[in-house]
């Protein structure tokens, strides 16, 4: 039995020398599945991207310190080129420039009382006298060019120098401009040369403005007319007397309209004299409020729409303003007007035409004076030719702000058998600016000033708030 026992401690002592003996080796390497290939080129990407991140920080680091170190360049020269500019300019003060007066300057023959001392003193002076000389005050400051006043051209004997003879040394101290203070030439005609010891201008000229163009200029060289009932403006009426071929309307109309008119391009050549380009654009509206006796309520409902557009050329000569204007303008009947009325008929429509007409307008004694004249650009067959306008308007003069208005447009067509269109209006104005708001009592007597009912006398007086936007 022990015999058994010492060979079996034996063999197990033999086995693990020999494992301990073997050389240690790596275990088999495993196929990875598609998820784990997927994490792992997923893994392999993410640290890429974080590495070209890292890249382009550094790249974009680097190009911020270069930009930061070209602008602190920059500025160190910029401020290196204004001292030597500064110090050039005061070298320039220090160091006064002899005045040279050309041939063509007029010199008087009797020069001031300085001057004459300062040319009895010997021209060849030591240079140590010239520099003690230098340094004491003059007794009198020679006047500049900018002290000159102009006189009236008297006879004056003048003796004319040579160019090459300098000034006594009292001019020469008078200080060289520096180049802030030099004073730049107006851009006009030519002026005569200035006499700059006696400073006298021997000769002025008044500066001729130059022509300046704008686009978008605030403010009207031709003003809209505000009575004109066709005139593109903003404004809101309420009329409740309403008369339509002598019967009074059970109800009040009112009229509305949006519309504008502003300039695009202004040139102006000289004071007083200007032109411009304008667009034109308005649309009118009638609305009807009524109390419906079928249904026993109010109704408030269109009756018509006008639409306009113009382009208009204004020209300013002084007090006198011309405008030249051609539009277009058609009428249409509101949907509900059209039911209400049981109108199933297509109606003859003049009002659909384009026409071109001048204006004239003048201001005498706070009054505004117009009168015009116009051509329809249509056959004879659809609108007949001709139309005027003539007008007037106050406006009171007053620092306050408010103000007496008041006036009347009167019209005229040939459409309409030349039956005057009246519309007059007394009121307010406030503002103290281009967009003021003008209250007005109108009244208005004639044919229908817009639908395509123009043939309907017409007579009607209200409540008016007036704006032009531009």
């Amino acid at each position: 039995m022990k015999k058994v026992l010492l060979v079996l401690l034996l063999v197990v002592q033999v086995g693990t020398l020999a494992w301990a003996q073997q050389p240690t080796t790596a275990p088999a390497s495993r196929t990875l599945t598609p998820a784990e290939q997927r994490q792992k080129e997923k893994i392999e990407r993410e640290i890429q991207r974080e590495r070209q991140i890292k890249a382009e920080w550094a790249q974009k680091q680097r190009e911020y310190e270069a930009k930061q170190a070209e602008k602190e360049r920059q500025r160190q020269a910029k401020k290196a080129a204004k001292e030597r500019q500064q110090q050039e300019k005061e070298a320039d003060k220090s160091q006064p420039a002899p005045v040279t007066v050309s041939p063509r300057t007029p010199v008087p023959a009797k020069e001031p009382e300085p001057v004459k001392q300062a040319t009895e003193e010997p021209v060849s002076v030591p240079k140590e006298k010239k520099q003690k000389r230098k340094k004491e005050p003059a007794p009198e400051p020679t006047p500049t060019v900018k002290e000159s006043k102009p006189v009236e051209p008297t006879p004056v004997p003048v003796t004319p120098t040579p160019p090459s003879v300098e000034t006594p040394k009292q001019v020469e101290k008078a200080p060289r401009p520096t180049r802030e203070k030099r004073e730049r030439k107006p851009i006009g005609k030519p002026t005569l040369p200035v006499d700059s010891v006696a400073g006298v201008s021997v000769a002025t000229e008044p500066n001729v403005a130059r022509p300046t163009r704008e686009f978008l200029p605030k403010g009207h060289l031709f003003e809209p007319i505000l009575l004109d009932p066709l005139e593109a403006r903003t404004y809101g009426s309420v009329l409740p007397f309403y008369y339509t071929d002598g019967e009074k309307y059970k109800g009040s109309i009112v009229p509305f309209a949006f519309g504008f008119a502003k300039p695009f391009y202004r040139h102006t050549t000289e004071p007083g004299k200007s032109s411009e380009w304008v667009l034109d654009l308005a649309s009118f509206t009638q609305f009807e409020a009524f109390h419906d006796n079928k249904l026993n309520k109010a109704r408030r409902q269109i009756m018509n729409t006008d639409y306009k557009i113009s382009i208009i050329y204004n020209i300013r000569r002084g007090v006198n303003n011309y405008r030249i204007r051609v539009y277009h303008i058609s009428s249409h009947l509101g949907d509900d007007y059209i039911f209400r009325n049981q109108i199933t008929a297509p109606s003859p429509n003049a009002v659909n035409y384009e026409q071109l007409d001048g204006t004239y307008s003048r201001n005498v004694n706070n009054w505004r004076l117009y009168g015009g004249i116009g051509f329809v650009l249509r056959k004879t067959e659809e609108r007949k030719l001709l139309s005027a306008q003539l007008g007037a308007f106050y406006k009171k003069p007053s620092d306050k702000a408010t103000r007496l208005v008041g006036g009347v447009d009167i019209k005229f067509w040939q459409q309409t058998d030349f039956r005057p269109g009246i519309h007059a209006g007394v009121g307010v104005e406030v503002g103290r600016t281009q967009n003021n708001l003008t209250f007005l009592l109108e009244g208005y007597s004639g044919f229908r000033p817009y639908s395509q009912y123009e043939n309907q006398q017409t007579v009607w007086l209200g409540l008016g708030l007036y704006l032009n936007p531009f």
